[in-house]
């Protein structure tokens, strides 16, 4: 994908998943399969932790990121091939970090978290347009699972990531409906 694929992609997933979430009623919105399933406002507010800090990273200047991170040791990997090694990473046991595990979320904070995804998605668009697509090959951003992704890479797992827990709320609920 180019920036502008990668832009318009991240903008639908997260777009869809805002508008489930935001539809969800009260009961809907807050239940947990077992209490071990995460709720839909458990699912919004993994987003924001995952890609707020992703937004901030990308604030700092290209030679801040190559000092920091380096440079990609390999060439970016197609969407397909990093979603597969990402499914295969959470197969293998991978879970998120305690940084990027969510509260309880009450329906009260519902519209805060939508349009905080929102907000924050929106900033991430425009960080991608500032730089070219050489650099998403060669610059390099830490992922807690998956290691150093290129940042091609990591928009790819980002606009993944946004389906994924969209998958899971729907798996949650329809749990619930059988």
């Amino acid at each position: 994908m180019n920036k502008a694929e990668i832009t318009d992609e991240l903008r639908a997933k997260y777009n869809d998943f805002s508008e489930y979430v935001a539809a969800l009623p009260k009961d809907d919105f807050e239940f947990s399969l077992n209490g071990e399933k995460w709720a839909a406002g458990q699912q919004i507010e993994h987003l924001c932790l995952s890609v707020g800090p992703l937004v901030k990273g990308l604030r700092a200047p290209e030679f801040a990121l190559k000092a920091m991170f380096g440079k990609a040791d390999h060439p970016s990997v197609s969407y397909d091939d990093l979603v597969a090694r990402y499914r295969g990473e959470l197969a293998a046991g991978g879970t998120a970090p305690a940084s990027f595990r969510p509260d309880d979320i009450p329906y009260e904070r519902k519209e805060e978290f939508v349009a905080k995804l929102r907000e924050l998605v929106d900033k991430l668009c425009s960080k991608v347009e500032r730089f070219d697509d050489d650099k998403l090959d060669t610059l390099v951003l830490p992922h807690p699972l998956l290691g150093k992704l290129t940042m091609r890479e990591m928009f790819y797992f980002t606009i993944y990531h946004a389906e994924h827990h969209h998958k899971l709320t729907v798996q949650n609920l329809a749990a619930r409906a059988s």
